[in-house]
């Protein structure tokens, strides 16, 4: 009962983030022209996102590596795999809300920047979506290997399906509120 409260309050938690990262990508002000301290300033926000995902999964490598040199049993074993999964999921998690939150990266010419913005926060929604999906299935792969029932499969499948429709919500009022692309 302990896991199946743990998963849920997991799909929970990733719907509620998708929700918020893909609002956020939609109403994000990106494209426009913007002086070069402005984008260097995105891309050091950007490598800094990259180091600390880079840092989280190398701990999750050596935890696994630790967990597993240690194990004396094959379910400890699977137990610590399991572990780096839930790990790599969450880098993976924080990561993506991270360059979400960064929004579209400025530009550093102008003219035709309301096209460019609109695909760009396209892009971020669509990015936003695949990696909750993405995540889910990290969850839904983590839950069945751990399961050991057939209730528990069949509640991790549909925790799986629930995340599923949650990130299509959220990707389709996300789009619903950026509106139509811009005319030429």
């Amino acid at each position: 009962m302990k896991k199946f409260l743990l998963r849920g309050a997991t799909v929970l938690t990733l719907a509620t983030s998708l929700a918020t990262v893909t609002s956020t990508a939609a109403n994000a002000d990106g494209g426009t022209s913007a002086p070069t301290s402005t984008v260097s300033a995105y891309h050091a926000a950007r490598v800094s996102i990259h180091e600390t995902f880079t840092a989280s999964v190398a701990s999750a490598k050596a935890a696994l590596t630790s967990a597993i040199s240690s194990a004396t049993t094959d379910a400890q074993r699977q137990a610590a795999r399991a572990t780096f999964h839930s790990a790599l999921q969450s880098a993976l998690a924080a990561r993506s809300a991270a360059i979400a939150a960064l929004g579209t990266p400025p530009s550093k010419s102008s003219g035709g920047a309301g096209t460019s913005t609109y695909g760009a926060q396209r892009d971020a929604i669509g990015s936003a979506f695949r990696d909750a999906v993405a995540s889910a299935k990290s969850t839904l792969r983590t839950a069945i290997t751990t399961a050991s029932t057939a209730d528990e499969r069949i509640a991790a499948r549909q925790a799986f399906q629930a995340a599923v429709s949650s990130a299509i919500s959220a990707r389709q009022s996300a789009l619903s509120s950026l509106g139509a692309p811009p005319v030429k």
